[in-house]
């Protein structure tokens, strides 16, 4: 008789744990059932700079894709920084993207002094994805200098993400 009270109850507690991440509606059979599914946001600049990561970090020296990333968003003409801790003898790779393909985005890298750091700068297939790889001599802090060009009228969100190893 014990374990079918133990058993009751840990019934019972997955029950009420269910009904607490999936709780009942009332539904009216003429209602719509699609506006109850909560989809998640995609976030086009991340997948794109994500893609174009995925293609590079193959081989036999492979580079460590972090799951942090900064995003935001910029306009045509306009620069943003970003701020980085970099390690001395680590390789890292940083990917920056927009998704509008009309778009011409830049990279750049400075040390803590504002001093331009020299790097492997490659664009990808297309102009809203440029790419840059660094091997910092020194650790610090870093900043990644993010630029968008060309004719756009409306601003674009931007993602940027790393690897290292």
């Amino acid at each position: 008789m014990r374990v079918d009270s133990r058993l009751a109850r840990r019934s019972v507690m997955i029950a009420l744990l269910v009904g607490a991440i999936y709780p009942a509606r009332a539904q009216n059979s003429s209602e719509d059932r699609s506006s109850d599914l909560i989809l998640p946001e995609v976030d086009e600049a991340k997948l794109t700079a994500q893609q174009t990561a995925m293609r590079q970090l193959v081989g036999e020296e492979r580079y460590v894709l972090r799951e942090s990333s900064w995003g935001g968003e910029i306009a045509s003409g306009k620069v943003k920084l970003v701020q980085a801790q970099l390690f001395k003898r680590n390789d890292y790779r940083f990917w920056l993207a927009v998704p509008d393909r009309r778009a011409i985005v830049s990279l750049s890298i400075y040390d803590g002094r504002g001093e331009q750091v020299e790097a492997q700068i490659e664009t990808g297939d297309s102009t809203n994805v440029s790419s840059l790889a660094i091997s910092p001599e020194q650790t610090g802090v870093y900043y990644l200098r993010i630029a968008l060009h060309g004719e756009l009228a409306l601003t674009q969100r931007w993602s940027l993400i790393y690897a290292y190893r």
